[in-house]
């Protein structure tokens, strides 16, 4: 892998755990869970983004 490749990877990938934290975070103060109990789910979500399939996509838009 090529430095601009594995630098387009890890951009993908942070972005991608953003999303998941944030959207996960969003959905657990939906439900009722309070601020320590959302965050703890933004951090569950970090830790389950494929990123294999981050991988996949950003070899795929090269």
């Amino acid at each position: 892998m090529k430095e601009q490749q594995a630098r387009q990877w890890a951009e993908a990938t942070r972005v991608a755990c953003k999303e998941a934290a944030q959207a996960a975070f969003e959905e657990a103060l939906m439900v009722g869970l309070c601020q320590e109990g959302a965050i703890e789910a933004a951090l569950c979500a970090i830790e389950i983004v494929d990123v294999d399939a981050v991988k996949t996509r950003t070899i795929a838009f090269e």
